[in-house]
């Protein structure tokens, strides 16, 4: 099957899943305040973060084996190893951003860790079946974690977190339905000898991943903790219903890249180079198209839809347009960059990343600038998107001269 084959066919699983959350929008909207969709947004970011530490990015060495399946136990041994270490760092920033830690807090990070877990061996797994062209099973699982998910966050509606709470447990139950039970084999031994082998990998590529991670995060965490609950809800739910759903294709795609690697390089680069610039511009035009319907739409239809609680969301539309733009047209291959050599300028572009997104949360709430909140979204935004763009074209030039082993 080809690359662009399995593209569309993982892709509409992705796209049925995210069809089905939206569906349950307008009655989530009505079940759950905008506070409780910034605390969604926020232990949703810190799980995101954590997700980098979990195998320590081991699983990126998996598209140049050629044989995933024996590889999967071994890997998901290094979490074991993990486990305790990433609660103990989840309450710390737990207390960072409370000012304080509580009981309460322990089982907040034992359930965001776990999380991370669910997040992160799902991934991993759908890179062995897009190897082994077991896409529909993959299909299967993401409709089947959306549905559960959608359940149990109407059944935990009384609980503060029901949002998370939910996610995290249809996100399981989607990755019980993906795994087998020799994936789970304990392997330690083998997985700390990996870890040694792979020591100075893992300090260059988790070290990239973090800060890859830490800027696309972050931003959710800290403007939680310095502006208005109700308006950081509100951009919570927008990015629930569009960014999320972007971020989840773009995964999905990179996954299948991922997944045929080794033959993907292989093929000439010249056309290789044309059939992602193809892509990317299909993606940008019509990401602009949808994004500027949907928040014309949401305009004289929000309160309807959502009701009286959301109205004004559809600004949040237009301001974060440049970088859902920026994401769902430039993101989708960002990881094959550090897999044709461009390690170095990854970790550059993070670092940088990082500091716009520091330095748009700080600078209107510096300058007491009126409507600070939506200065530090139209900041973020183009930023990103720009970012976006100057990362998609080095990667182009780093496939133009790499040379396949």
């Amino acid at each position: 099957m080809s690359f662009l084959k399995k593209t569309i066919k993982f892709g509409s699983g992705v796209i049925l899943a995210q069809l089905i959350t939206a569906a349950s929008i307008p009655l989530l909207s009505r079940l759950y305040k905008p506070e409780e969709f910034s605390l969604f947004g926020m232990y949703f970011s810190i799980a995101a973060i954590l997700m980098v530490f979990v195998t320590l990015k081991l699983e990126n060495t998996l598209p140049k084996e050629k044989n995933i399946e024996d590889k999967i136990p071994i890997i998901l041994n290094v979490g074991y190893l993990t486990f305790v270490p990433l609660c103990l760092f989840c309450g710390f920033i737990l207390y960072i951003i409370n000012d304080e830690f509580d009981s309460g807090d322990i089982y907040w990070s034992i359930l965001i860790v776990f999380a991370a877990y669910t997040f992160n061996i799902f991934n991993i797994l759908n890179i062995l079946n897009i190897r082994e062209n077991k896409i529909s099973l993959s299909n299967k699982a993401r409709v089947l974690r959306s549905v559960f998910s959608i359940v149990f966050q109407i059944i935990f509606i009384f609980l503060k977190g029901g949002l998370f709470i939910g996610e995290t447990l249809g996100r399981f139950l989607g990755l019980v339905f993906l795994s087998r039970k020799k994936y789970y084999y304990l392997k330690l031994h083998e997985s700390m000898d990996l870890i040694k082998n792979q020591i100075n990998y893992i300090k260059y590529v988790m070290t990239a991943s973090f800060l890859n991670t830490l800027g696309l995060n972050l931003y959710p965490i800290v403007i939680m903790k310095f502006y208005d609950p109700i308006l950081v809800g509100k951009f919570f739910f927008v990015q629930k219903i569009l960014s999320a759903p972007v971020t989840i294709i773009a995964q999905s795609i990179s996954v299948v890249m991922l997944g045929d690697f080794r033959k993907i390089i292989q093929t000439d680069k010249k056309e290789l180079i044309k059939k992602l610039n193809k892509i990317t511009f299909l993606f940008f035009i019509a990401s602009i198209f949808l994004f500027i319907t949907i928040g014309f739409l949401l305009k004289y239809s929000e309160s309807f839809i959502f009701g009286q609680s959301w109205i004004g969301i559809y600004i949040y539309v237009f301001i974060l347009l440049p970088f859902l733009v920026g994401q769902i047209a430039f993101s989708p291959f960002s990881q094959m960059l550090v897999l044709v050599g461009g390690e170095k300028f990854q970790v550059v572009w993070d670092m940088f990343r990082l500091i716009l997104v520091i330095f748009s949360v700080a600078y209107p709430l510096l300058l007491e600038i009126e409507n600070s909140f939506i200065c530090c979204l139209l900041i973020y935004s183009i930023a990103n998107f720009l970012l976006y763009l100057i990362h998609y074209i080095f990667l182009i030039k780093k496939i133009k001269v790499y040379c396949h082993e």
